[in-house]
């Protein structure tokens, strides 16, 4: 009960997360599971919608021969990717931990791995409901018109005009509801674990979201 009432609140209160789980080795364990589950079946799912936006928009050069030769290697890929799922949201955990817990290094502030860890854990099943809210509204719409559409949209993008910046659409697009909801509880869920200003949480979280937003901008350049 008492794991449960840690993942709960840490979607609003991630304090309260950090004391539940407070000298739990262990914590990680259910919202890794949770996390993996969520993010494999939207692999499973998604193989279709990958598919088709592929059809509609191929890489230079493809045929559409080439396209149906590959589109059971393709779906076998997504099969198997939703399947080890549960060790890949595992091993995104783990990094984002090491990236946090080297920024205490660095800033010399005194946390215990494992307890960045579970706080990494819990609020990475943000980005997990992200995953499934993207699925459901690429299903409302029932098909897809080409690549853009696989790729989240949750900020404030469609308020630029057309022909707007790439770098501006990339840098827009990155900080989606999901986005900034997962930094805040993230720098405030630290806060509360390594009983410090919210200002230095939300500095030594930081990498976590910034090498994502360079991936991001990098991405949008090459968008078309």
């Amino acid at each position: 009960m008492n794991a449960l009432l840690a993942i709960l609140n840490v979607f609003i209160d991630p304090g309260e997360t950090v004391r539940r789980i407070e000298g739990n080795r262990t914590a990680w364990l259910l919202p890794v599971l949770i996390g993996g589950i969520l993010m494999g079946i939207y692999q499973w799912n998604m193989a279709h919608f990958t598919f088709e936006a592929i059809r509609l928009d191929p890489p230079q050069g493809m045929d559409p021969a080439a396209l149906e030769k590959i589109q059971g290697t393709m779906e076998t890929t997504s099969r198997f990717t939703a399947i080890i799922a549960p060790v890949m949201w595992a091993m995104m955990a783990l990094i984002t931990s090491a990236l946090v817990f080297a920024g205490c290094a660095i800033t010399g502030t005194n946390v215990k791995f494992p307890g960045v860890f579970g706080l990494v854990a819990h609020t990475n099943l943000i980005k997990g409901v992200q995953l499934i809210a993207h699925y459901f509204v690429l299903r409302s719409k029932g098909e897809v018109n080409g690549m853009q559409d696989l790729i989240p949209s949750f900020g404030l993008e469609m308020l630029l005009p057309d022909g707007a910046n790439k770098l501006l659409i990339g840098f827009v697009s990155f900080f989606s509801v999901f986005q900034i909801w997962h930094m805040l509880i993230l720098a405030i869920g630290f806060a509360a674990l390594a009983k410090c200003s919210k200002s230095k949480a939300f500095l030594i979280t930081a990498p976590d979201w910034v090498i994502g937003l360079i991936f991001a901008l990098i991405g949008a350049l090459f968008r078309n």
